[in-house]
Formats: C-alpha cells, structure tokens, sequence
C-alpha cells in the first residue's frame, strides 16, 4: 500500500550554469537561470507540485559552488520540498547542498562507490532526507540494466538486488529512471515497479517518459508508484501543472489542492524575506 497522498515532482536539469533537456541522457541546453525565471512562476508552480527536484548532470567540470547558488535562488521563489543531487560524492557536497536549500539529496553513484559515504549521510541527516537514483535500460524484468555515472557505466547486479542494496545503505525513497525512456515522452516504464513490489520497502518515485498529463495520472494510479516525476521543460510551461492537478482529482485519485487564497495565506506566513 501507498504510504501517504501520491506525489508530483518536477525535475530540473542543471548542467554548468544552464537549465537543460535530456534524451536518452543525451543534453540539449535551453536556457539560464533568468530564462528559467521568466518562464516559470515558481511562487504558483508551487500551487500544482509536490515537490522539485534540483539535479547536476554535468558531465565534466562540476562546480559545487556555482550550482548550490542555482539552487538557494530556486529554493528562495519556492514553496515547496526539493530534493537535490548530482556529483554527492562527499559529505561536504553534501552539506552544501542541504544548506542551499535541499529539504534531500538524490544520491546515485556513490552508492557503488562508497558505500560508507551512504550511511554516514543517512545517519547524519536521516534516511528520509536520502533518495536513491537508480537508472536501468531494458523493457522486461529478465533483461534490465542498472548503470552509474550518468549512464555511462553498467553494474554487474539485477535490478531488484541493486533496489535492496540502497535500501539496506540508508535510501528513504527510490527513483526508477527509465533512460530509454528519458525524454521520449511515449509515457512511463508502469511495470518496473510493479515487478520491484515485493522489494520496495520505501516510496517509489517513476521518472522517465512523460510527455503529458494523462502519463501522470496513468502513473499515480497504480498503487505501486507513490510519485511521479517530469522534466520535460517545455510540456509544462504556465498553469499546466495546476492544470494536470485538476486532472489527478478528476480521476479518482487523492491529491492535496490548495487554492490560491490559502497558498497566498500560507505563502506569507512562512516564506523568507527573499518573497
């Protein structure tokens, strides 16, 4: 069973000082932070979303310093969680990016790397604040592949052995990214959790694929998915996400909506001086 409401995230895609879109984790840069401020008001974005998700693809060069201000200035406009991830190879990454504003960390690789640097993040900051990414090819349970390093490195385990290592490293939550799904739009990967069920022992978020509302809800339907994730930039421009929240609740799922007055209440109470 799903442990609280259903989730929607929004996934940002950092890559040295631009905001870009992946396909098959391959990049194609679309704008600077102040393009991404023009086109999103993140202060009524908040309203449709559960969460966003701040991530470093970088391939080479990273600069910690330079991606954490991206995120404290998102996190400044924000009135949501974010998770936030890319390059956690340290503690010191680590607490940078918290400290910017990350309410978590999204950490992949190191999983594989040092496993150590996993369970002193998560006994430090707790396991919910550790989300583990996991991206996979393969369509059937008896052929997926898990990789690292941004999709540039195979791990010799199953799917469903590596899931439970993350789990037993201090993981509160779990991405399944499809990467040959990234970017297509043609819809999410709806059995990877499903076959991973009995594994799963934290929320399971699904990301990879989406190209439009109904993908979203297709996704939050299914009892075995507790969020859904997009990042797809240019599909959900505007009111869209307030748009794709009606048309959660319209199909019978249980979401939390707010109205604007109530946000706008909140908003006042609790934002920063940066509002």
């Amino acid at each position: 069973m799903r442990a609280g409401f259903p989730r929607v995230i929004f996934v940002l895609l950092y890559e040295r000082g631009r905001f870009v879109l992946s396909r098959n984790f391959r990049l194609q840069m679309v704008g600077t932070i102040e393009w991404l401020f023009d086109n999103y008001d993140f202060a009524q974005v908040s309203r449709g979303l559960d969460e966003i998700m701040i991530l470093d693809v970088s391939r080479e060069g990273r600069d910690v310093e330079a991606f954490s201000k991206a995120v404290a200035l998102i996190s400044s406009r924000c009135f949501v969680p974010m998770t936030v991830g890319g390059g956690v190879i340290s503690f010191d990454i680590a607490r940078a990016y918290m400290r910017a504003g990350a309410d978590k960390l999204l950490v992949n690789s190191a999983f594989a790397s040092d496993s150590n640097l996993c369970l002193r993040l998560a006994n430090y900051f707790g396991r919910q604040c550790i989300v583990g990414g996991v991206d996979f090819k393969g369509a059937e349970s008896s052929n997926r592949t898990v990789f690292i390093q941004n999709g540039t490195k195979t791990l010799n385990v199953g799917l469903g052995e590596w899931v439970r290592s993350l789990q037993q490293l201090g993981a509160g939550e779990i991405v399944l990214q499809s990467i040959e799904r990234d970017g297509t739009g043609t819809g999410l990967d709806m059995s990877v959790a499903g076959e991973l069920r009995q594994v799963l022992e934290v929320p399971c978020i699904l990301l990879g694929g989406v190209g439009k509302g109904e993908h979203i809800v297709q996704g939050l339907q299914s009892e075995a998915v507790d969020a859904v994730a997009t990042a797809n930039l240019f599909n959900f421009v505007g009111a869209t996400f307030l748009r794709v929240r009606e048309l959660i609740a319209a199909s019978g799922v249980v979401v939390p909506r707010w109205s604007g007055k109530h946000f706008d209440t909140l908003r006042g109470r609790f934002a920063p001086a940066a509002w």
